[in-house]
């Protein structure tokens, strides 16, 4: 039995030794020329890259607005996002260069569906005897202005450039990783 378990010890040595000097020869002999082919690397779609260039934000904004002689006082929250559509971005190449145009802002902004969202404060009309109720279609023309407000504000308190800002080091950073070139986002 001693005999055995000496000869399956000396078996399993032995293909111990072997494997790690078949390793050893494999990672010091080099791969034939024909074997290896070099192409330089190319980005062929920055579409995935196109959810990391994304500013999102919820916020509660006042209204106050009027229609004709209706006055509304309320309260509602959006959401949204800025980002950037890049399926139609195309990298250039110079050299060691790769220069990437970054598209034109696209902001998207929704009315919060959470409970509680929009709330109407205070409705108001300067007629002695007329009603203060907004119909339907007069609320959904105050969110419409509300939105468009909104918008502009995002880019007079900077969310927009710094959204631009954000995506273009997001890029940089992704490209100048994947690809080892310089990059320039503009």
């Amino acid at each position: 039995m001693r005999k055995i378990y000496q000869t399956l010890v000396m078996a399993l040595l032995v293909a111990i030794v072997c494997g790690v000097g078949y390793v050893i020869w494999l990672w010091r002999s080099e791969p034939a020329p024909e074997r290896v082919k070099m192409t330089e690397a190319r980005i062929t779609d920055l579409r995935p890259m196109a959810e990391l260039c994304t500013v999102d934000f919820v916020e509660d904004v006042p209204i106050k607005a009027r229609i004709g002689k209706k006055h509304i006082f309320a309260r509602t929250t959006l959401k949204g996002s800025i980002s950037f559509d890049m399926e139609g971005v195309t990298p250039e190449y110079s050299g060691d260069t790769i220069l990437v145009r970054l598209p034109k802002e696209k902001i998207e902004i929704l009315e919060s569906t959470a409970p509680d969202s929009y709330e109407v404060i205070d409705t108001w009309n300067e007629s002695l005897f007329g009603s203060g109720r907004f119909s339907t279609a007069e609320e959904n023309a105050v969110k419409a202005k509300v939105k468009d407000n909104y918008r502009k504000g995002l880019y007079r308190r900077g969310y927009v450039s710094r959204a631009q800002k954000e995506a273009r080091e997001n890029l940089k950073g992704m490209l100048g990783a994947l690809t080892g070139k310089t990059v320039i986002v503009e």
